[in-house]
């Protein structure tokens, strides 16, 4: 686990000198590891004494629910939607200091309740319990949903996986997250014999 030891400190560092705390984790397809990196990674920044809330944007293709076999009944898209509360949706995990926010039923119109001030109001009440919010978001050229999550973020990691990302579709990636002025911090090159946090392209 020294990969993600070395992420854990490189997102930790940024943090500090950034003052962000709500990082969303996206790629520019499926596939390319965000989901057990953001995992990994929340686990590891709550062994080490942070209180973390990890959240599953990713409605259309949910998988943290899975990954704590927790129950998708009810979740983000339910906070967003004004049908629950943040209290009675997020979860918490068989490690104490980090919970879980599942995707929730599919709604819709994901695209407006994203653009929402409600969205802004939960992430804004989240920062004041958690020290991390980080969400595990749809790749952003599979639509919008993750460019406009990201816009409201404080910062952007993009995973790619060595050997199968094409150098062109991260550059999609990055100008998609460029327009949609979203910051993109860095990027996590996945499945190489040392896992790194890269600075900016």
């Amino acid at each position: 686990m020294e990969e993600v030891e070395r992420i854990r400190l490189n997102v930790e560092f940024s943090s500090y000198e950034n003052n962000s705390k709500v990082l969303i984790f996206t790629s520019p397809g499926y596939k390319e590891g965000k989901t057990t990196i953001v995992t990994q990674l929340a686990v590891a920044l709550a062994e080490n004494g942070q209180n973390v809330v990890l959240i599953d944007s990713d409605v259309k293709n949910p998988t943290l629910h899975k990954e704590f076999k927790i129950k998708n009944t009810m979740g983000l898209t339910n906070v967003l939607t004004g049908q629950k509360t943040a209290e009675e949706t997020v979860n918490q995990t068989n490690i104490g200091r980090l919970k879980v926010l599942t995707s929730g039923p599919i709604p819709y119109n994901i695209e407006k309740i994203f653009k929402s001030s409600v969205l802004d109001e939960l992430l804004a009440k989240l920062s004041k319990t958690f020290d991390y919010i980080l969400i595990d978001s749809s790749p952003v050229l599979e639509g919008n949903d993750a460019r406009i999550f990201a816009s409201k973020c404080d910062g952007v990691i993009m995973v790619v996986r060595n050997g199968k990302t094409e150098n062109q579709l991260v550059l999609e990636a990055k100008k998609a997250l460029e327009i949609a002025k979203a910051n993109l911090l860095g990027v996590i090159l996945n499945a190489k014999p040392r896992g790194i946090l890269k600075k900016k392209f």
